[in-house]
């Protein structure tokens, strides 16, 4: 007796098909009003256009050397370290929007206002508003702009009540008041002051004149952390494909030349960003190999003037004798002892950053010193890669994500392999150190056996080539430094610089608004219904008797509207469609009892007021009709209401008649109606349900049996009292009386799962007070009552 999702799910298809046949013209109305709100809408809403740029990532493992770093193939100072995901974390960065923002004059907005809707002029302002950045200005206030001729203008401001925000550029600090009234005529270019703004307003009179006269201007100073916010959660930067190296930036904007502006100062902003980055490098350098130059420069020029004294003092210019072997192999050894010394000067600077320098920005890689290390190189490359992912994360305001505290703990193991390596390398280099002075103090004890001018010529002539020799070496690593400086590209290319993705707006869609309204105008009506539906929960056709039980249905009875008929409504109106709807009752009664005699008919139905009582007289009174001998047995002791209807006196009947007060030939009365012969309730008793389960029933009815074709039995409402379900076991055919939008439907699905329990046999529902609108004769249109 349960539903089915099946037969549930086509109930509710059913329902919508029919609600829509019937009520047509409220789907018509409200598609109507839907389609007309979205024309205003897309009239009123501004246009939005996207803008895209397309930026080639050069990744470390892809690149392809400039020509500036092939000729210095020996000087890599410049690897790049970066990927293209940290590329498109740099592109969005706080401080490469502001940067952009303040390139395209994003500090101050210019709008037209025309009726109700708002443009944005950006480039097409006839007036351009000059301010001063070291003064406040009030943020997000409308200035508001009528010319009033010749060079004059009346600058207004509506009364703010809210707090207004205060902002300095200059010194990026910020202000409240509390309000911001304001209202002046001004002549252009005159410098309108106050303490809490300074600006000035320029015309342009050839663009003033494409707008007509008495257009409504008006400006507003933004808030640029607001205003780089909102951008950059408006900007899509994605890759442009899995395979590919570049990036998309995508924006979009209701003025496509602001749009485009802004993309181009922001990709630009992005290279030169990456060009500054590669600067410090170089300057690093240069600065390095300065101060390594100033102390040697102080050396060679100590000894150059030593070499001149002596020799003028000796009067001799060179040597010839036999200590120039002995000499040039200490001049060897004094080479390699400069370039141990170098090494250890240069582990020692890198030991010294690690310790102060704690973003890692300011540290040379090996190759910058002419030393070909590879390990040391990696790891200096990874530490530089790992600080600058740290320092772009804190420039993005992301020191707070699980990602930096990942970071920074990876940067510190870096840096403590780091300085591992430089320990060691320290500790092996002061080892060769140590062995070339052993080496070197031998050559010495050779050369002090020479004679003493020569000895002495040699040792100085010594010391100014080995300085010499360290200066050139110095001074040429410094012009390397700067040549790269001056050939510095970036490592990314702009493929595409910023331009419209299509000609026409990307919204409003207005053909896609309109199928929406067109949709939304069909479904507010269907749910309209249906929580009209849901509020009314009440059976409400046979679909939804269907969706209810699997017991079979016996048939349907319309809707009668004139209350005031009481008489049977066969014999009253036999051509309505009520009447038509009895026979099919009938028919359907005779089918189901296979066309068998003596058979006991029940009616009931879950609570008073369905219709039980008038569908038992008008089902008798049907089979009667077909010469049947038919009687009816009013068995609602507790309220009879059949006798009232017949005529007919109720003194004696089924309760006299079961309480051993009279005999069934007592209670029997023959009506009007031939065949139909009609027992009422009887008196009113105390113990109802004690006199219909007696055994004196079962005889009452076996007696009629032997008598009558049909015994038509009309229970009290099973679902108030238990006398029908007492009678239940005498009937060959059970019909549940259910009426369209009365029956409540909780209480039915209650009630039919009860009589499931109970396993009672062929029961069948009856659809009592249905709404239709014609008769089957197509000309009927009043109806009778039957409830």
């Amino acid at each position: 007796m349960q539903t089915t999702p099946e037969a549930e799910s086509f109930y509710y298809v059913k329902s919508g098909i029919r609600i829509l046949k019937k009520y047509w013209y409220v789907f018509v109305i409200s598609v109507l009003i839907c389609l007309a709100i979205t024309v205003v809408i897309n009239w009123y809403m501004p246009a939005i256009y996207e803008v895209s740029s397309v930026i080639l990532i050069e990744e470390s493992q892809n690149n392809k050397a400039a020509p500036s770093e092939e000729f210095m193939k020996s000087f890599a100072i410049f690897s790049s370290v970066s990927n293209i995901q940290q590329e498109m974390l740099k592109m969005k960065s706080t401080e490469l929007i502001n940067k952009s923002l303040i390139k395209i004059n994003a500090e101050v907005s210019y709008y037209l206002k025309r009726g109700i809707k708002i443009k944005e002029l950006y480039k097409d302002s006839p007036f351009r508003v000059e301010f001063d950045k070291k003064s406040f200005q009030p943020m997000n206030i409308k200035f508001q702009i009528n010319n009033k001729g010749g060079n004059k203008f009346e600058l207004f401001v509506e009364q703010e009540d809210q707090q207004v925000q205060l902002y300095n550029f200059e010194k990026r600090i910020t202000n409240y008041i509390s309000s911001f009234p304001y209202n002046k005529i001004a002549s252009y270019g005159d410098t309108i002051k106050s303490d809490i703004m300074s600006f000035r307003v320029v015309v342009d009179n050839n663009k003033l004149a494409n707008y007509p006269s008495g257009s409504n201007f008006y400006f507003v100073f933004n808030d640029l952390n607001s205003l780089t916010y909102n951008y950059q959660k408006a900007i899509e930067i994605e890759q442009v494909a899995k395979d590919v190296l570049a990036t998309k930036i995508s924006l979009k904007v209701s003025n496509p030349q602001e749009g485009i502006d802004f993309v181009n100062a922001l990709t630009t902003a992005y290279l030169e960003r990456n060009i500054e980055k590669k600067n410090v490098i170089a300057e690093n350098t240069i600065k390095y190999l300065d101060g390594q130059l100033n102390i040697i420069e102080d050396s060679l020029k100590l000894t150059e003037g030593s070499l001149q004294n002596f020799r003028a003092t000796n009067k001799v210019m060179n040597i010839e004798s036999k200590a120039n072997q002995t000499f040039a192999e200490a001049h060897d050894l004094e080479n390699q002892r400069a370039e141990l010394q170098a090494r250890i000067k240069y582990y020692n600077y890198i030991s010294n950053n690690l310790e102060k320098d704690q973003s890692g920005s300011s540290l040379l890689v090996p190759s910058s010193m002419g030393l070909n290390d590879n390990v040391l190189t990696g790891l200096i490359d990874d530490y530089i890669k790992l600080n600058t992912e740290r320092n772009t994360l804190i420039q993005n305001k992301q020191s707070q994500s699980p990602y930096f505290n990942t970071l920074t703990i990876k940067i510190n193991n870096q840096k403590n392999t780091l300085s591992e390596n430089i320990k060691y390398l320290i500790n092996t280099n002061n080892l060769l150190l140590n062995s070339i002075e052993s080496r070197l103090g031998k050559e010495n004890a050779n050369i002090n056996a020479l004679t003493g001018t020569e000895r002495k010529l040699v040792g100085i002539e010594r010391k100014y080539k080995l300085n010499d020799e360290n200066y050139n070496y110095l001074l040429k690593k410094k012009a390397e430094a700067q040549v790269a400086k001056a050939s510095n590209i970036p490592d990314n290319d702009i493929i595409e610089p910023a331009k419209l993705t299509q000609q026409n707006p990307v919204s409003p869609n207005k053909t896609l608004n309109l199928a929406i309204a067109l949709l939304v105008g069909l479904f507010i009506p269907f749910i309209g219904f249906g929580a009209k539906s849901v509020m009314d929960n009440t059976v409400l056709n046979e679909q939804m008797m269907q969706s209810i039980t699997q017991l079979p249905s016996i048939g349907r009875v319309y809707h009668n509207k004139n209350k005031k008929q009481q008489s049977p409504i066969l014999i009253e109106a036999p051509r309505s469609a009520i009447s038509e709807s009895l026979r099919t009752v009938r028919t359907n009664i005779e089918y189901f009892l296979q066309g068998k005699r003596n058979q006991i008919i029940l009616v009931t139905s879950t609570m008073a007021g369905e219709g039980k009582s008038f569908n038992s007289l008008n089902i008798a009174i049907s089979l009667s009709m077909l010469n049947r001998k038919t009687v009816l047995v009013d068995f609602d002791i507790r309220k009879p209401n059949l006798y009232q209807t017949l005529n007919v006196e109720n003194t004696l009947g089924i309760s006299s008649l079961l309480s051993g007060q009279a005999t069934l030939k007592d209670v029997l009365v023959s009506t009007s109606i031939p065949n139909l012969d009609f027992i009422t309730a009887g008196s009113v008793s105390h113990n109802p349900a004690e006199l219909i389960g007696s055994e004196k029933t079962e005889i009452l009815l076996n007696e009629l049996k032997e008598k009558y074709d049909y015994i038509i039995i009309d229970t009290p409402p099973v679902g108030l009292v238990t006398e029908g379900f007492l009678l239940m076991k005498y009937a060959d055919l059970k019909i549940f009386v259910v009426r369209q939008k009365y029956t409540p439907k909780k209480q039915l699905v209650d009630l039919l799962k009860d009589i499931g329990n109970k396993d009672v046999k062929n029961l069948h529902w009856l659809l009592n007070d249905v709404d239709f609108k014609d008769s089957v004769y197509g000309k009927e249109n009043a109806y009778y009552s039957n409830s």
